[in-house]
């Protein structure tokens, strides 16, 4: 993976959706990435001193959104994916022509998006040979929270949107991230 501005992670990007049992392999279907990581808010409320108490807010959950072009509406096969909205209807199918009725399941997911130099790299979750440059983002306990077909400019295009909690029910955070400057190498990534 090449990128177009030396010092810069342009144009390519890994981009991954674990199901708990099979890696979708996605940057093929995608356009742009946003990650919007959740706000560390305070708020200085007023003594009658005039003075201020900080009172710290929760952090929000971090919200990954992605714009992309889907060929159908996504199958089981990891090696071709063609669309994630049998995933967010919460179906599945793996015969042609593929269905999906709206259902109350929601999946969990893991986010993984690896931008490098590494030619060797082939999935985000990929290890990183000394040498070549990387920055990786995980997000772990992930809801596909929204899917919104839009055909305009004649062109049918998909904007998605995972949501991703801070931490969970214990504490521990959600949100990884890893890079390295070529000085030294990055294991692959755990899916769990």
């Amino acid at each position: 993976m090449a990128n177009e501005i030396i010092g810069t992670y342009s144009r390519t990007a890994y981009v991954n959706i674990w199901d708990g049992t099979t890696i979708f392999q996605v940057e093929a279907l995608m356009d742009t990435i946003d990650i919007d990581l959740g706000d560390k808010e305070s708020e200085f409320k007023p003594t009658l001193a005039g003075g201020r108490i900080e009172i710290q807010k929760p952090e929000e959950d971090t919200m990954v959104t992605f714009e992309g072009w889907f060929m159908g509406i996504g199958d089981t096969d990891d090696t071709t994916p063609d669309g994630l909205i049998t995933k967010f209807m919460g179906g599945s199918d793996t015969t042609v022509p593929f269905a999906v009725t709206n259902t109350r399941t929601r999946g969990t997911y893991q986010v993984f998006i690896l931008w490098t130099d590494d030619t060797a790299a082939t999935i985000a979750n990929s290890s990183i040979a000394s040498g070549a440059n990387a920055m990786r983002f995980r997000g772990a306990g992930a809801r596909l929270v929204s899917m919104k077909p839009s055909y305009t400019d004649k062109e049918l295009k998909f904007t998605f949107k995972f949501r991703i909690p801070a931490y969970d029910l214990g504490g521990t955070g959600r949100i990884y991230w890893e890079s390295t400057d070529g000085t030294g190498s990055m294991a692959s990534l755990s899916t769990v």
